[in-house]
């Protein structure tokens, strides 16, 4: 013990000495500020079908209201059809119609026949894709696809530069779409219509379906991946959408991608729809919006599209500019870096286990993490990385507060401590796991369940180890199921709130989106009016009702654990995760103390009632 703070300068000194890596993630993102708002192509053609509205309309009212980019699906058979630009005719069918004519039916061979089209662009297009055949049957001449040659009518003949060339003459840019399928050389076809576009302002290429093309070739995927992105192509990849073969591209291309949120304009309100969209730029590191239409009249669809463009473009903070997007740039994270931080997460780990005063435990904890540090030297194991950060996210909370429950400070001094000691482990684990595989949530922190779940309990058997066994001997009384009810209340509404999938209510989202156009990020609930200020009142009580203030004080892990999980999410910009932190530790002080006035004011007259009547 009597060497503790010379580890602790130490420890200290090497997270200085580390800081170069987090101060490049902090430029990176803050200068990373451009984002695009994306409209398919085929949804506004959709539109205009009823002919209430042109596409000329549609390109201009977007445009205005602050579109920047339309995404465009390669031309299959079936479009060119849909479009009116040719006719698809099976065998059948033209054998029927040649019995009016000279033409018997033996002469026609199985297989699609396409009228050919009016146009010499699409012409060229179709001769230049498929190679198909010339027949004439009667007097008409059709283009002659066999079946055998794995054509069907969703076949791709390749990007439409006529439309490409309407886009960017209203002022927009596109990016291309690509669905993989189970030819291959169709596949391939695609790829090479991809490079063959030599005009394209934006060359982004976003993928269709939940696979990349090649898939699950693995050969295959990383050659296209290769010759696309040597031609100048940005990946997209999107948000909670696990695109397979997305990882191998993004690995491949030193993560050469822009994160993208895709959302539905009728899933929900147009204003809670236009927070969503914010939100996921500003809190997520997204820089790119793909809007799909609501699903009513062309007119009502057109006007929520346009309110829901301007909307963003109006409400979204000042810093962030509409155009095209860039992948972020490299995060410079040197050796020696990782290695200084895997050190100082050896002596941090060391230091916690001193907390229970076993010199067994502090030393086979510090051998143990330095085994698993060298381990990922030597290996050059991610997921060793990865468990070493999860032990420290583990650690941290468990050290903050059991370091202070022992102390006669101050409250704000003992506060202030559990803090210093979090964030030594935040920024243990933030360096470790730094770099544009993580800031694009390619790679992730893996173990968040258990970061939420092992350090409350872990305390808890510390803190109460002999209390547990006194009160298994105790006469239960009705103030001793009062506070079990709170604790269980407690308990039930904090894993309801763990992870993404618990419910919100109206008024809560109301009071969100409030709190962010204040605070311009909301704190987290649970640090604010859970962890903190029990956390705060279980010090306080500590002095005066010690079991009562030991279990406000496990409580209270709830807070420390969460600001250790905000970090862990490093999608999310480093700086959204420090101000969140901010607003909770200083909202949390406050509500502590106000739980500490309402204890001093209420407690004596609630046992007065208590011990009256109960007990």
């Amino acid at each position: 013990m009597k060497y503790q703070k010379y580890f602790w300068l130490i420890l200290i000194l090497l997270l200085l000495a580390s800081s170069p890596g987090i101060i490049n993630r902090w430029h990176v993102e803050t200068s990373n500020n451009k984002y695009e708002i994306i409209a398919p192509y085929e949804e506004i053609h959709e539109l205009t079908l009823d002919g209430n509205i042109t596409i000329e309309h549609a390109f201009n009212k977007l445009k205005e209201a602050g579109l920047t980019t339309i995404s465009l699906s390669p031309l299959s058979l079936f479009d060119l059809e849909r479009l009116n630009i040719l006719s698809i005719f099976e065998q059948q069918e033209l054998a029927k119609a040649a019995q009016f004519t000279n033409t018997t039916e033996e002469f026609i061979t199985p297989g699609y026949y396409l009228t050919v089209p009016s146009d010499p662009y699409y012409q060229e297009l179709i001769v230049q894709s498929l190679n198909p055949e010339i027949q004439t049957i009667g007097e008409q001449q059709f283009y002659f696809l066999k079946v055998e040659d794995g054509i069907n009518r969703s076949t791709v003949v390749g990007y439409d530069e006529l439309t490409m060339e309407q886009i960017k003459s209203h002022g927009l840019s596109y990016i291309l779409r690509a669905e993989n399928t189970m030819n291959q050389e169709a596949n391939h076809g695609v790829v090479k219509a991809l490079i063959d576009q030599d005009n394209s302002p934006n060359r982004g290429l976003l993928f269709i379906g939940p696979e990349v093309l090649g898939y699950p070739n693995v050969d295959l995927i990383k050659n296209w991946a290769s010759e696309l992105n040597q031609s100048g192509y940005t990946f997209y990849s999107i948000e909670f959408d696990h695109q397979q073969g997305m990882q191998s591209i993004a690995r491949l291309t030193d993560y050469n991608t822009v994160r993208l949120h895709s959302i539905f304009l009728d899933n929900k309100d147009l204003n809670e729809n236009i927070n969503q969209a914010i939100r996921a730029i500003k809190e997520r590191n997204i820089r790119s919006v793909l809007f799909h239409f609501q699903t009513s009249d062309s007119k009502s669809s057109l006007e929520n599209a346009i309110s829901f463009i301007s909307g963003i473009n109006q409400e979204i903070p000042s810093h962030f500019t509409a155009g095209v997007p860039k992948p972020f740039k490299e995060i410079q994270v040197s050796h020696w870096i990782i290695i200084l931080l895997l050190l100082a997460g050896v002596i941090f780990t060391y230091l916690a286990s001193q907390v229970y005063r076993n010199k067994w435990v502090s030393f086979s904890s510090g051998i143990g993490m330095l085994l698993i540090a060298l381990a990922y030297l030597l290996l050059d194991r991610l997921v060793l990385l990865q468990g070493f950060a999860l032990i420290i996210a583990i650690v941290t909370p468990i050290y903050a507060i059991l370091s202070t429950t022992v102390s006669n400070q101050k409250i704000i001094i003992q506060y202030l401590k559990a803090l210093g000691i979090t964030f030594v482990g935040i920024v243990i684990i933030i360096g470790l796991l730094n770099g544009n595989p993580f800031i694009t949530g390619f790679e992730v922190f893996r173990g968040v369940k258990l970061v939420y779940l092992i350090p409350i309990p872990f305390t808890g058997l510390f803190l109460f180890y002999r209390e547990g066994l006194l009160l298994l001997n105790k006469e239960v009384k009705y103030w001793h199921l009062l506070l079990f009810l709170i604790v269980g209340a407690i308990g039930i509404y904090y894993i309801s709130r763990t992870g993404n999938t618990g419910e919100v209510s109206n008024m809560e989202l109301l009071l969100r989106n409030k709190l962010e156009e204040i605070l311009y990020v909301r704190p987290r609930t649970k640090e604010v009016l859970i962890g903190f200020p029990f956390y705060l009142l279980g010090l306080y009580l500590l002095r005066r009702h010690q079991l009562v203030g030991k279990l406000f004080v496990l409580i209270g892990v709830i807070g420390f654990l969460s600001i250790v999980n905000t970090f862990t999410h490093f999608h999310i910009p480093l700086y959204i995760s420090l101000l969140r932190t901010v607003y909770s530790i200083v909202l949390g002080y406050l509500m502590g103390m106000l739980f500490i006035y309402l204890y001093k004011q209420l407690f004596p007259k609630v046992s007065k009632v208590i011990k009256k009547r109960w007990i």
